[in-house]
């Protein structure tokens, strides 16, 4: 095909420091683009050294609609771009952004207690005014939801005005039209509002060295590089991978670090972006800088098939799940497995508090964890301790089940009111000595009246001779 044979000569090449080439202007005929759907998947090969593939999947234009309160309508959420529209590199210039963004562990907008910040009141909500870095935001704050004007090049007066003249109801963010600072006009709207990515469209994740990466591929106008790219730090533009690109910090974009760095760029019909956080303390570095993981990512992009999509797909579907991924837990005292299409986690450690308390978290990964602490049983007893992901209203019990197995340990079993016997899986080390962590996920059933009500567990020795029995 000679789409695909194009695309793959272009995914071969190597990106580069020079800075300064002319990117796709973000105007354009239409004002709205939209992602289409992608011919063939973007793979990454080889994974760095140190890394491993955490998600893969594609979601199809059309799969970002979101209820809109003032239309009433499901449609993407939008932000826009103003610019100089005589610019043939519209980041060259003064440029400005309306969008809003939601999230609790992850918000765009700029930090607090920033030299020089200001509050303004407008139209009786009050929005905080923040110079940052080579930007300055005009931004509306609840817990959980932020609204921004966010310009860069433009008057900080001129920023105040658009804000008060913003519409942050409609699907599509935008600035009324007396309100847009002169030289400016729209550009370009599409998605996301609050970071470069896209909401539809390819997204690979991958883990490790104390380092997160994000790689989001759509097949859209260039001009989308321009939106995404207004993100990152680089009002000059760089090369990636021997196209006109952006590149740089992404501190007050919506991706989870303010250190997390980035590039973005169009290639072959596609518009990409790739972003690196990462986790640093006394104990743990990363092997390589967040610009060297980015290098090496980028580097090794290529076009690849739906065949190899799907495969790679699996290998995750059918991982159980490591303390890196669930983000609770150690190696020795964890367990996890893979129950149909439930990718499972269980662990316990020692409690904050120390002494004879402990904390349990159960994972499934598609739907979140619980945890909390209980008292450590007399040793020789078989422990159960289960959380909201593993107790249904009716007392039959489903979901992640496990607790802590006696010291002489060599299996659990879980036996439903049905009769079924599951095999639990047994960690290596539990919280005392001779003791290990037992674990399992229980598939839902309902129970027909009068049935037990409860699941039991069993630990066994070597020789198979009962040491302890409990109810879960």
């Amino acid at each position: 095909m000679l789409v695909a044979t194009l695309v793959a000569v272009g995914l071969t090449g190597c990106s580069d420091a020079e800075r300064g080439p002319g990117r796709p202007p973000a105007g354009g005929d239409e004002l709205v683009v939209e992602a289409l759907p992608l011919e063939a998947p973007v793979l990454l090969d080889p994974l760095p050294e140190g890394m491993r593939l955490m998600g893969l999947s594609y979601d199809p234009p059309g799969s970002d609609l979101v209820h809109n309160q003032a239309s009433g309508d499901y449609e993407p959420s939008r932000a826009t771009l103003y610019g100089d529209p005589d610019l043939a590199d519209t980041l060259d210039g003064p440029v400005l952004l309306v969008g809003t963004s939601s999230g609790s562990a992850s918000i765009a907008g700029p930090p607090y207690d920033v030299p020089g910040e200001r509050e303004v009141e407008l139209g009786g909500r009050t929005a905080r005014v923040v110079p940052d870095s080579d930007r300055t935001w005009v931004v509306f704050e609840s817990s959980d939801y932020t609204e921004f004007v966010v310009g860069r090049g433009v008057d900080e007066d001129e920023l105040v005005a658009a804000a008060r003249g913003a519409d942050f109801e409609s699907a599509t963010a935008t600035v009324a039209p007396d309100a847009v600072p002169a030289r400016l006009e729209p550009l370009i709207a599409g998605s996301p509002q609050d970071r470069p990515g896209g909401s539809s469209g390819e997204h690979m994740f991958l883990e490790g060295d104390s380092s997160w990466v994000a790689v989001d591929v759509v097949r859209a106008d260039p001009r989308l590089a321009a939106l995404w790219g207004f993100w990152a730090e680089d009002a000059s533009g760089t090369s990636v991978r021997g196209h006109p690109g952006s590149a740089g910090a992404l501190q007050d974009a919506n991706v989870g670090d303010r250190d997390a760095r980035g590039r973005i760029w169009a290639e072959d019909g596609m518009v990409l972006s790739v972003v690196v956080t990462q986790y640093e303390d006394a104990d743990v570095r990363p092997s390589r800088s967040r610009d060297e993981l980015l290098d090496e990512v980028v580097d090794n992009l290529r076009v690849g098939t739906w065949e190899e999509f799907e495969a790679l797909d699996g290998e995750i579907r059918t991982r159980p799940p490591t303390p890196e991924e669930v983000g609770c837990g150690e190696d020795r005292s964890f367990v996890s497995g893979v129950e149909g299409d439930v990718r499972w986690a269980f662990s316990v450690q020692p409690g904050s508090s120390g002494g004879d308390g402990w904390f349990f978290c159960a994972t499934e990964l598609a739907s979140g964890s619980s945890g909390g602490n209980f008292l450590a049983a007399p040793l020789g007893e078989l422990v159960s301790s289960t959380g909201g992901a593993s107790s249904r209203p009716d007392g039959s019990g489903d979901g992640v089940v496990g607790g802590v197995a006696p010291p002489g340990t060599t299996r659990v079993t879980v036996t439903t009111f049905d009769g079924r016997t599951l095999e639990a899986q047994l960690s290596a080390d539990g919280p005392r000595p001779g003791e290990r962590v037992w674990g399992a996920f229980v598939p839902p059933v309902e129970p027909p009246p009068g049935s037990p009500p409860l699941l039991t567990a069993t630990a066994y020795d070597a020789a198979g001779v009962v040491l302890d029995s409990t109810a879960v």
